[in-house]
């Protein structure tokens, strides 16, 4: 016992016990520390989308008197896509839980935000069942009655939450659907990898499921979405990563494609370009959605942006790359007849003046050949 201790009549802490007190202060600091930097990491910082992501006014407008789609969006990975007469809603992200909320137990919806910024949806098409991509979808479903279209994990949701089972939908890669007036090509796709996770946050949510927190949003698939109406085609992949072949062979002249999570390399980039072959690039989860969006657009923190857009709009013909801001909408035209193919075509034509030729050939030889035969016929073998 020391002096100060002996003068005081207090008894210290042993030496071990000393080491533990002082471990546990510093578990203890590390874990306020830890949300407290997330906190501030995550802040929102207003953004203001620079002039070459505006699209240079290439795909401006609304209305759909001549075709095409109009396409609004919500935020994240969110977007209501019409063709005038069916609306197709894409993972409603509109409740924003902040860093802090994440902590405090399982996550409430809004739900009158989320009536007053879709008060229509005929189908809700899901990427994956993550909190992020789905966490509105279940009460826009049962308001709207709109069937819901993913996985097993992201319909067991809308279940567990009261929407019919009759109106979802499980669909896998390869799957072709008639939604309304739209038709939708199902793919399958990766999500991105967290650090170390490959796939994080694994599982199937199930129907019977409770409140759940931000990491019981578990997801099984992750799917993306090719949709056509009015003439115009769309992909909707909002994840990262891309693969050889991942879209089927199937082009579409719009993209909407992921720009969060894993880099958007050149070479993942040129995989995109290469088997979308878009005209109009629309860059997506992209916003910081740990800020409410009433504050305005705010880039999520650490985005390579300007890495995707080189990405992005690389090779000839270079398309447009257009970021959008909440609830901003754009009209998509319809298709055009893509160079290539339309060259494919006047490739395999042949000229008029070789036509008329061979078919003047067929016509001026045929009665020769006619004559010909019956000569020969009334001449008989010959000996």
């Amino acid at each position: 016992m020391s002096a100060k201790a002996r003068k005081s009549g207090k008894s210290e802490p042993a030496p071990g016990r000393r080491r533990l007190l002082k471990g546990l202060a510093l578990v203890i600091a590390a874990l306020l520390a830890i949300p407290a930097f997330a906190a501030f990491y995550m802040r929102h910082v207003p953004f203001t989308i620079p002039e070459s992501a505006d699209g240079s006014g290439k795909a401006t407008g609304t209305g759909l008197e001549g075709g095409g789609l109009k396409v609004r969006y919500l935020g994240v990975t969110g977007y209501e896509i019409t063709d005038g007469r069916t609306v197709i809603i894409t993972d409603p992200m509109l409740t924003r839980p902040t860093i802090l909320d994440l902590q405090r137990g399982p996550l409430v919806p809004d739900t009158a935000l989320s009536k007053r910024v879709v008060p229509r949806a005929d189908f809700i098409l899901i990427n994956h069942a993550h909190y992020d991509h789905s966490i509105d979808m279940p009460e826009i479903a049962r308001r709207t009655g709109a069937i819901v279209v993913g996985s097993q994990s992201a319909c067991n949701l809308a279940i567990s939450r009261g929407h019919p089972p009759e109106r979802v939908k499980v669909v896998k890669g390869g799957d072709r659907l008639t939604l309304g007036t739209f038709t939708v090509h199902v793919g399958e796709t990766r999500h991105s990898a967290i650090g170390p996770i490959k796939e994080p946050m694994k599982g199937t949510i199930p129907a019977d499921a409770g409140p759940l927190w931000w990491f019981q949003y578990v997801q099984d698939d992750t799917l993306c979405f090719r949709l056509e109406a009015g003439g115009t085609s769309l992909w909707f992949h909002p994840a990262s990563t891309f693969r050889e072949g991942e879209l089927g062979g199937r082009t579409a002249q719009n993209l909407i494609i992921g720009i969060n999570g894993e880099p958007m390399t050149m070479e993942v980039g040129r995989m995109a370009l290469e088997q979308c072959r878009p005209r109009l690039v629309i860059p997506t989860h992209f916003d910081n959605f740990f800020q409410p969006r009433s504050k305005g657009l705010a880039l999520f923190p650490g985005l390579g942006l300007e890495e995707a857009h080189r990405a992005l709009t690389q090779g000839e013909p270079r398309p447009a790359f257009r970021l959008l801001d909440y609830d901003e909408v754009i009209h998509l035209a319809p298709d055009r007849p893509s160079m290539d193919r339309d060259a494919a075509v006047r490739s395999r034509r042949p000229m008029w003046w070789f036509h008329f030729i061979q078919t003047t050939r067929v016509h001026l030889t045929m009665p020769w050949v006619v004559s010909f035969s019956i000569l020969m016929l009334r001449a008989g073998p010959i000996d």
